[in-house]
């Protein structure tokens, strides 16, 4: 290799639904400005096929994972989540994923950086994103992460070990309160004089829902039928961009989409109902207690985020939220304390952990089952120029 380049250790795992490239902390700036110019370089944006990097042209296979010693005592490790753009010079590092999360406890076993412990290992990360502890219990053998075992989730192909993620204390993740705005249920209105009803709720990362009658959609469609639904995507950005201004995120509205692109999340819900899935299955109305859809980045999410999850299972608990009016009522759920969330691939499931059912403010954690596999560990070649001088 020319002396143009010079090599960083990563490694590339799929967590959940996502797929991402992990560092070590030691390995990178510790600047996040300096940080930037080499994520964009190793994924290979702005570009929309990412052909001259690793990213995979969505933006569930456009992030990083940033893993190093603990900054509290509560925590084994610390780590920063990024978004990287795929069509934009830009790395957002405004909230967590989920899904990537699921993949950092695997990844600190196998690196050393948590002492295994058969068969199962608990990992308290720490989310420098959120300030939120998330713990991980992940299967292991032979002092490294398991990766084979009977556990299927929607939108992955085969089964794996599961990793079980419990969001501790998940409330206020970015805006310090469960509802941001001081209500379950906000009037928006658009430049354009229309008014829309929505719930923002920040549990995960702060998320606005619509119903999805408002946008003149079922809440059963697939991604592209939701993208080519261009006046209703329209109005999601609108909506989102509004909210993001209201919880201070961006001083103009009409700036979201370019300083803060990821957050608020945005999405939109129905009552339960029978669909169609991505792969061709079909799930009936019985087997979800309500349908949603989120967008990511813009775009139609594949399937579900795991943060959008747990705001969605927090939502359902809060009277008068768009989530609540749709959902199953908890006397009718299998579970009671379980969310079933119908989405493009099939079920998530999000059990909600709280002293008093009755009261949103007692949620103590919420948890949802994903899996996660250790896919390379290796070298990525970081363009000089990218790299901070001296």
């Amino acid at each position: 290799m020319t002396t143009d380049a010079v090599p960083v250790r990563c490694s590339i795992l799929r967590g959940g639904t996502s797929r991402g490239v992990f560092f070590l902390e030691n390995d990178l700036p510790s600047d996040r400005a300096a940080i930037e110019p080499i994520l964009l370089d190793v994924f290979g944006s702005p570009d929309i096929r990412q052909i001259d990097g690793l990213g995979g042209a969505t933006s569930q296979t456009s992030k990083a994972a940033i893993i190093g010693p603990p900054s509290r005592p509560d925590a084994d490790i610390d780590y920063t989540f990024a978004q990287v753009s795929v069509t934009d010079a830009l790395v957002d590092w405004g909230g967590n994923c989920g899904n990537i999360s699921s993949a950092v406890g695997p990844f600190a076993i196998d690196q050393g950086l948590v002492r295994a412990a058969e068969p199962v290992t608990t990992v308290r990360i720490h989310n420098t994103n959120t300030a939120k502890v998330i713990v991980a219990h992940v299967p292991t053998a032979n002092g490294r992460a398991r990766g084979e075992g009977d556990y299927a989730i929607p939108g992955v192909p085969g089964t794996s070990a599961r990793v079980l993620l419990e969001f501790d204390d998940p409330a206020g993740s970015v805006t310090g309160s469960l509802l941001p705005t001081g209500r379950a249920c906000d009037e928006i209105t658009l430049a354009d004089g229309r008014v829309f009803q929505v719930s923002v709720v920040d549990a995960g990362n702060p998320t606005v829902f619509l119903r999805a009658a408002d946008l003149g959609l079922h809440g059963t469609e697939l991604p592209l039928e939701i993208e080519a639904a261009t006046d209703a995507t329209a109005i999601l950005e609108d909506v989102r961009g509004v909210v993001a201004e209201m919880l201070g995120l961006v001083g103009d509205r009409r700036d979201a989409t370019r300083v803060t692109p990821g957050l608020p999340k945005v999405g939109f819900v129905a009552g339960p109902a029978a669909f169609a899935t991505t792969d061709g299955g079909r799930v009936e109305a019985g087997d979800c207690d309500l349908v949603g859809r989120l967008m990511s980045m813009q775009t139609a999410h594949r399937s579900y985020m795991t943060t959008g999850a747990i705001a969605t299972a927090a939502a359902a608990f809060v009277p008068g939220t768009m989530v609540a009016e749709v959902v199953r009522p908890r006397a009718e759920r299998p579970e009671p304390e379980t969310i079933r969330i119908g989405h493009p691939y099939g079920i998530m499931h999000a059990v909600v952990r709280a002293d008093d059912p009755a009261d949103p403010a007692t949620i103590r954690a919420i948890a949802v089952g994903r899996t996660a596999r250790h896919i390379l560990d290796g070298q990525v070649w970081v363009r000089r120029h990218v790299l901070p001088s001296g």
